[in-house]
């Protein structure tokens, strides 16, 4: 299944690229965002999988959530997913990654969200779309913005990173505001 938005064209990651999908998430320059030092030493392949389950690489089960190369002129820059679908409640959560430091702020990020909420609302006839974002990283939050999101709510010191507590800015975007 391919995806096409303004700027960059979303592509389903199959079983086959597992293994790059592993090192774009934990070794990249915006794995750094993902998984702090001591999280990476610990993300075994096995681990990583384990929270990454073969759902997210089987579009025949869509409801289950699914994972997209983000493609920029046959490169993959980073990927996009959406976890499982919360039928009950008309939700799913999303995430993003860009790889590499030169593709960040280009605009790619925006596009991509923006183009997987299209699918969602449109496939799954969603009422709300929600992503976190560490409070440390100011540009993930820019973006989400740019793709329509509005800030919902700071979790504190949700998260123990770099040896510190952190803050998570959860952001959300409804069905009637999407454009």
């Amino acid at each position: 299944m391919n995806l096409k938005g303004k700027k960059i064209q979303l592509q389903a990651i199959t079983d086959s690229d597992k293994d790059y999908f592993y090192t774009l998430a934990t070794q990249s320059d915006g794995a750094l965002f993902w998984y702090d030092d001591k999280q990476r030493e610990k993300r075994s392949k096995k681990a990583f999988f384990r929270d990454w389950h073969e759902g997210y690489f089987d579009s025949g089960k869509p409801k289950a959530g699914h994972c997209f190369w983000i493609m920029v002129a046959e490169e993959k820059v980073g990927v996009i997913a959406y976890n499982a679908i919360d039928e009950h409640n008309q939700k799913t959560e999303i995430d993003i990654i860009i790889g590499s430091e030169k593709d960040m702020g280009k605009g790619y990020g925006s596009d991509a969200i923006q183009t997987l909420c299209h699918y969602l609302f449109d496939r799954f006839q969603l009422n709300k779309i929600w992503i976190e974002a560490r409070a440390n990283n100011p540009r993930a939050v820019k973006a989400y913005q740019k793709a329509g999101f509005k800030k919902e709510g700071i979790l504190k010191e949700e998260d123990h990173f770099q040896g510190k507590f952190i803050d998570r800015v959860r952001l959300g975007l409804l069905r009637k505001d999407f454009s």
